[in-house]
């Protein structure tokens, strides 16, 4: 990929430019601007490299966290560009989201330069280290100057990308970029002979060769003595690394319980226990867990019920992780292996006999047990309530998902239909399981995997990034938005605080009496709305090629009735 043609006026141009094209040479494309003046060169840098592709995103919030959904899809950081003041502040939410789950970012803003600093001058904060430890790395660019070498600059925004997509830590990385005037492109002298650092056209000036973490026969010796256990799958988006471990489950013959971040969820495949969070409801299926080894892969679980258990656990409890943040909310890893997964799985796989089974069959027979009362226990009514809605969008879903927090994503992983041929593209931001950016970070995925995505939102995350659907204007993927509006933050009713009704309205369940309709007509979304099963099913298996926004009626009350009503059912078979 070629730089530009075109010769940088002024030397804040030129800056702009290298940094720009070193991004492009690393691979990294999709940049997300924010309007600004002081961030002028970089703006125009990328709008006139050849191999940008840009979205105009007013809202710097909205704009981090479509960066973030882009590199949950690809694995590789958007660019994010916007100017001084509050507007990288805005990125912070999204930044703490990428830190947490180890998601590549890279934060180019600009600043003042350092006589305007502590000044009073407008639009002017301190932005040095504005992001604290959450970023990999963080550098104050100083004003460009033709005291400072090119080659400095190549190399350090090299390193910051290195580090942005460490296969160890990966997480977002922070460039402030101090401008003098002019920060337009106006013409402004500079050596020709400092212009050009002299890198080839096509490589990185500097290339990070970066091995991932891996594993070998000796390491794993312990586990291939251990005749029978459960293999765990949290967080995983690595398609080679699900392909291996299905292999190695089914060549243990060990049950694998899939959480729905994992991407193995919504494949109907042998030995996955689908409905795992419902069975853990049951004393038997309880039991072979305590009884039994666990081999945990990738990130957390969603899983309550699992983690309750993980905390009673005696042990042996492997986790196997290329990360080096620890992962163990339940304090019961007996064992931590900072290795590759895909290539872990094939290790084991390879120096093991195959497994007898037996195990796995008393867990199917349990699973078989959960899902015939699950099927039945969703077509006693024809009002909506949000389990059945998690299994109509899964049945739905052909190509990717994205669940927002609360309710949908738990939903999901309780209740979801496995099918052949399930999608293997969820995204979910559970690294601090927030509400925040929901909508643009679905965009984002789309927009990273070139694929129509189904999101399940509810209202209250709905509500908080409202804004975000104005990012659909320019997104060329179809993108179907289940909003799930019980008129409450309806999380709140499953805790103990829904008992305290003189505080719990007002306070916790915040209702507020909005329907959706004409925020689709504001940002031209096609509308549907539906208040029983077979209306959502009806709306769903429609096709349509425009951005659509399905609003599902449900009353609180009645959900939570229906979930305690089946965990009764499940309950009493075991």
């Amino acid at each position: 990929m070629t730089a530009q043609k075109r010769v940088p006026e002024n030397i804040n141009q030129l800056w702009a430019h290298h940094v720009v094209d070193e991004c492009v040479r690393n691979g990294i494309t999709a940049f997300c601007i924010s309007p600004g003046s002081r961030s002028t060169p970089l703006t125009v840098a990328a709008a006139r490299h050849p191999g940008t592709d840009i979205r105009m995103l007013y809202d710097e919030r909205g704009a981090a966290f479509q960066a973030l959904g882009y590199a949950r899809a690809t694995g590789k950081a958007a660019v994010l560009i916007c100017s001084s003041g509050t507007a990288a502040a805005n990125y912070f939410p999204a930044v703490i989201e990428a830190a947490q789950e180890n998601l590549p970012m890279l934060i180019l803003s600009a600043d003042r330069p350092p006589e305007l600093r502590d000044s009073g001058a407008n639009q002017t904060i301190d932005q040095v280290k504005l992001f604290g430890g959450y970023t990999r790395f963080f550098q104050d660019m100083p004003p460009p100057t033709e005291t400072i070498s090119l080659k400095w600059l190549l190399s350090t925004i090299n390193y910051g990308l290195s580090l942005a997509h460490s296969p160890y830590n990966a997480g977002p990385v922070h460039f402030n970029f101090m401008f003098r005037e002019p920060l337009a492109p106006v013409p402004r002298e500079f050596s020709s002979a400092y212009a050009t650092p002299g890198q080839n056209d096509h490589r990185p000036a500097t290339r990070y060769l970066q091995p991932a973490a891996v594993a070998d026969k000796a390491m794993l010796e312990p586990l291939t003595t251990i005749k029978e256990g459960f293999i765990l799958v949290g967080r995983l988006e690595d398609p080679d690394a699900r392909r291996k471990l299905e292999k190695l489950a089914a060549h243990l013959k060990w049950p694998l319980i899939a959480d729905i971040t994992s991407g193995l969820r919504l494949k109907k495949t042998p030995g996955i226990l689908a409905h795992a969070d419902l069975m853990l409801l049951r004393r038997d299926f309880r039991e072979l867990l305590l009884r039994h080894p666990l081999v945990h892969f990738g990130g957390q679980f969603l899983s309550k019920r699992l983690l309750q258990l993980l905390e009673r656990h005696p042990g042996p409890c492997w986790h196997i992780s290329p990360w080096q943040r620890r992962v163990d909310a339940a304090l019961s890893h007996s064992h931590e292996l900072r290795a590759d997964v895909g290539q872990t799985a094939g290790i084991w796989r390879e120096n093991s006999p195959p497994g007898a089974g037996a195990l796995l069959g008393k867990c199917l027979q349990i699973h078989d047990d959960v899902e015939r009362t699950l099927n039945a226990f969703c077509r006693q009514d024809e009002l909506l309530d949000e389990l059945s809605i998690a299994r109509l969008v899964s049945r739905a879903t052909k190509q990717a998902l994205y669940l927002a927090s609360s309710m949908p994503v738990r939903d999901m992983d309780m209740a979801a239909v496995a099918v052949d041929g399930g999608t293997e593209h969820v995204g979910a931001n559970r690294g601090t399981s927030g509400i925040d950016g929901t909508i643009a970070s679905a965009i984002g995925y789309s927009r990273g995997l070139e694929a129509p995505l189904t999101l399940l939102i509810g209202d209250l995350a709905f509500l908080h990034d409202m804004n975000s659907l104005a990012q659909l204007r320019d997104h060329k993927q179809a993108v179907t938005i289940v909003v799930i509006n019980n008129n409450s933050g309806a999380i709140f009713n499953f805790l103990p605080i829904a008992e305290y009704k003189e505080v719990f309205d007002p306070f916790f369940n915040t209702p507020h009496n909005y329907e959706f309709s004409a925020a689709a007509a504001q940002f031209g979304l096609e509308y549907h709305t539906a208040h029983t099963v077979t209306e959502l099913a009806t709306v769903l298996e429609g096709t349509s090629s425009a951005h659509r926004l399905i609003e599902a009626r449900v009353r609180a009350d009645y959900n939570v009735e229906r979930h305690k009503a089946l965990y009764r059912s499940i309950e009493d078979r075991g």
